[in-house]
This record gives structure tokens, C-alpha cells and sequence, in this order.
């Protein structure tokens, strides 16, 4: 499985948008958490092929 590195700003630019979110609709901000979990799952995918 590759290693995806991160830039260090990313922790904090994911944790403003999920409150974003939040503060949008009811569990706004873990739905996006899911898509982001499901974007990251098809990058890994894609790298190993």
C-alpha cells in the first residue's frame, strides 16, 4: 500500500471544514468526513494499479 504524505495544513484546513459543515446541517460535517474517507480509499486504489 503507498503512503500518502500530507501537507501539515491539511489537519487544520479539514477539521474548519468539517465545523463548516456542521454548522450547516445536522450531521453535515460527518458526511463529509465519509466523502473524504471515500476519496482518500480511491486514491490508494488508483496508486496501487
Amino acid at each position: 500500500m503507498p503512503n500518502i504524505i500530507f501537507h501539515p495544513d491539511i489537519e487544520k484546513g479539514v477539521k474548519v471544514l468539517y465545523e463548516w459543515y456542521q454548522n450547516q446541517a445536522i450531521d453535515l460535517g460527518d458526511d463529509f468526513l465519509a466523502e473524504l474517507g471515500t476519496a482518500y480509499e480511491a486514491i490508494i486504489e488508483l496508486a496501487e494499479t
